[in-house]
């Protein structure tokens, strides 16, 4: 299977989609601020989607869109307010 989207010069997955890229950052604000500095828009936030994953920041154009390049910049969550 090929992947018709943007190249994000990291090459494909194993399911032939660019392969994710997970940067750890140690708040949530330097999270928001590295998505911030690798877009050109203001950053798209995402909760955990399942459990065991990290609430993250994905990079965004100037429309607000999310860049497509497989970039999630990860924080730690607060585990008092999300068990």
């Amino acid at each position: 299977m090929s992947y018709n989207g943007q190249y994000n010069g990291r090459g494909p997955g194993p399911s032939g989609k660019p392969d994710l890229h997970f940067i750890s950052k140690n708040s949530k604000a330097s999270a928001r601020d590295a998505a911030r500095q690798a877009g050109s828009g203001p950053p798209i936030h995402h909760s955990a989607h399942e459990q065991g994953q990290r609430p993250h920041y994905h990079p965004a154009d100037r429309k607000g869109d999310i860049i497509k390049n497989g970039q999630h910049f990860n924080y730690p969550q607060d585990t008092k307010f999300h068990k």
